[in-house]
């Protein structure tokens, strides 16, 4: 295995995502704070992650336009400013409504981000490019840990909810400045000037969307979104509703979630081989189910925290994984295009997981939300053995099979 090469513009990518996942930590680490202030439910708690959720979701594709005119570089920085912008709204936001109206500029910003972070590092790393996935999506997990335990100890502490969110705002200016000033090559880097009209976009769009492979990997991206966001989004509500904490204990526990992510990530990215990665999917989806039942009997807070850690270094690997494997399957389809049209599926999972379980956290208690979780493994591993049975034939790498 090769020695691991970062370029600039994967350091400009890592800050991306950690502007963002900062900014998509801090409602759930904040919101009973939100719901005091502000007046709100569980099942509205859960509808500001399903905006932002939704936005991201619509800014996806045409943020594979915007990338084929002025380049990834460019339009990530403009991504990132809106994040900035959204965040500073919502930190004087006087009503429920007015967050609604923040978080969908934040998601508008965060689907850009979401949308074209990966495949510039694909465009980086063509050939290995599932370590180097793994690596810089560490980085969102980095930026919930970092997050979570900052906010969950300033909160604690008594510090507005207002002021930690319009610091979650200045990483995202952060980010937009380190795009623009990385956005020009060096000659070591691949070319990110718009080589694409939009009908050319278009066309390779329509071409993704003809294939019936592809909607088995957007299938696996969903659950696997689902899983990670259900985890993120309710853990630190549940340490503090069902074990009747402060804010800073429910922080740790999304913290230790982030941490095991963290850790998912940085060893896929260093130990697992492009050739790996369906098997690295499957084990982590089945340990995952294991896990997440184990959330009904643990009642110690301790005990949780070392299932949230187990629960993130379960679900790390899914989402670059999977986009990897199915660039390796797809080979023949235009890469830029497949991350994003897969972030379509994997967004929504995110944010249905998250609004599913505010409903029935609603109804029977947050508790029993989480039943919700185990059932997202379970078809996550069942889609990726089934695929990988139809297509047993093809090699490892799976080049060749789009039209399978």
């Amino acid at each position: 295995m090769s020695k691991l090469s970062l370029k600039k513009l994967d350091y400009g990518c890592a800050m991306g995502f950690f502007a963002y996942s900062s900014s998509a930590a801090m409602t759930p680490i904040c919101l009973l704070k939100l719901m005091e202030e502000l007046s709100f439910s569980l099942a509205e708690g859960g509808g500001i992650e399903a905006v932002r959720a939704l936005l991201i979701l619509v800014v996806l594709v045409v943020s594979g336009f915007a990338a084929a005119r002025w380049g990834k570089p460019m339009v990530l920085a403009w991504g990132s400013l809106l994040i900035a912008a959204g965040m500073f709204t919502y930190a004087v936001a006087p009503a429920y409504g007015v967050v609604l109206s923040a978080m969908a500029l934040v998601g508008i910003g965060s689907g850009i981000v979401e949308g074209l972070v990966n495949p510039l590092v694909q465009d980086c790393h063509p050939n290995d490019s599932g370590r180097y996935l793994n690596i810089v999506n560490g980085f969102w997990s980095i930026g919930v840990f970092a997050t979570v335990l900052v906010a969950g100890e300033l909160l604690t502490r008594g510090v507005s909810w207002r002021t930690l969110i319009a610091c979650s705002g200045a990483l995202g200016v952060i980010s937009g400045i380190l795009f623009l000033l990385f956005r020009a090559g060096t000659g070591k880097e691949p070319s990110q000037k718009a080589s694409q009209t939009n009908a050319e976009a278009l066309a390779h769009l329509w071409k993704i969307l003809r294939v019936k492979r592809f909607w088995v990997f957007a299938a696996a991206l969903l659950t696997g979104g689902a899983a990670e966001g259900a985890f993120t989004f309710w853990s630190a509500s549940y340490v503090q509703i069902y074990f009747e904490t402060v804010p800073r204990a429910g922080g740790f526990g999304t913290a230790c979630i982030a941490g095991g992510m963290v850790a998912g990530r940085m060893l896929s990215g260093r130990y697992v081989h492009q050739k790996g990665l369906r098997a690295l999917v499957l084990a982590s989806a089945s340990i995952g189910i294991g896990i997440s039942l184990l959330v009904f009997a643990v009642e110690s807070l301790g005990g949780f925290y070392v299932v949230l850690f187990l629960a993130g270094l379960s679900v790390a690997c899914f989402w670059p994984s999977i986009q990897s494997y199915a660039a390796d399957c797809l080979a023949d389809v235009d890469s830029t295009m497949l991350f994003i049209l897969l972030s379509c599926a994997g967004i929504p999972g995110f944010g249905f997981s998250s609004w599913l379980m505010g409903i029935i956290g609603n109804q029977v208690g947050i508790r029993a939300g989480f039943a919700v979780i185990p059932v997202l493994f379970f078809a996550l591993f069942l889609i990726i053995v089934i695929d990988h049975r139809v297509h047993r034939r093809a090699e490892v790498s799976c080049e060749g099979s789009v039209n399978d």
